[in-house]
């Protein structure tokens, strides 16, 4: 499988994490730290989880992929991981301490130019229009989450079959459960654009456990440049997490089907990589 930072070719994660910006890792409990030390070094974890998704065929694995609305003036949406498959997307975005995102109905009324925000609003809707099974108004969309509507729409992008997958870390990286209002946020949205089965929604709950290395880094005041300096450093020398359980559901608008439960053994995969301390 190919792998892109946005567009541009890379021969290892590593070689991604210099074009990142340059305080993404100025926090050692941001969502991106437990993704990237997945995606390097628990590649069982993550083929099972795009097994799951029907994401196994070879493509392309783009790290902050952007895609910007078709109308109005504004940022581009940056999807943490963009699968692409030849006609098909699956866009994944992490989440672990992160506060919850504001909805669109908020989104609509910041900045200096409200009517250009509904424009760019439009332009996501544009995307995802081809894939609901209805007519889809802006005015519905108000308790959406903004986020989440551009996410689904990036994996509109020229025309794909889109998948929209959300990660979840747990526990929290302060030791608590996470919130039960991403699955909502999710399943509300889903069933604004009709409940479709060719535009599967996904929540994927990682089990994650903190490894000894990243304890040492746990603590580093955030926000700061030394900060991002050692986190980057350790992503680069070792495994930060032990990655055992995974939950995932699948989203069908207001209802979500019962989770498949996978198990990871942590000693039987190390010895069959040949790490096992024995």
């Amino acid at each position: 499988m190919g792998l892109f930072f946005n567009q541009k070719p890379v021969a290892l994660v590593d070689d991604a994490l210099d074009l990142y910006k340059a305080n993404e890792f100025a926090s050692a409990t941001r969502s991106t730290v437990p993704l990237i030390s997945l995606l390097k070094h628990d590649g069982d974890v993550w083929a099972t989880i795009t097994k799951e998704l029907s994401a196994t065929s070879p493509g392309e694995m783009h790290l902050e992929f952007t895609v910007k609305s078709p109308q109005g003036r504004g940022k581009a949406s940056h999807t943490d991981v963009m699968l692409i498959q030849g006609n098909r997307a699956v866009a994944f975005e992490a989440k672990w301490t992160g506060p919850r995102y504001d909805q669109v109905s908020k989104w609509l009324v910041g900045g200096d130019d409200p009517e250009n925000r509904r424009l760019v609003m439009s332009g996501w809707l544009s995307l995802l229009q081809p894939h609901s099974t209805h007519t889809l108004r802006l005015e519905d969309f108000g308790a959406a989450i903004y986020q989440m509507v551009h996410r689904a729409a990036s994996a509109c992008y020229k025309d794909h079959a889109p998948t929209l997958a959300y990660i979840q870390f747990c526990p929290l990286a302060n030791g608590g459960d996470p919130d039960v209002m991403l699955m909502n946020d999710l399943s509300y949205f889903h069933n604004l654009l009709g409940a479709p089965d060719e535009f599967p929604f996904w929540l994927v709950e990682v089990v994650a456990k903190p490894t000894e290395t990243f304890e040492k880094i746990r603590g580093l005041t955030s926000g700061l440049p030394d900060t991002a300096k050692e986190v980057h450093r350790a992503l680069c020398n070792g495994s930060l997490f032990e990655f055992t359980k995974l939950h995932l559901h699948r989203i069908r608008g207001l209802r979500v089907d019962a989770a498949r439960i996978v198990e990871f053994s942590t000693i039987e995969r190390h010895v069959a990589h040949g790490t096992s301390d024995e």
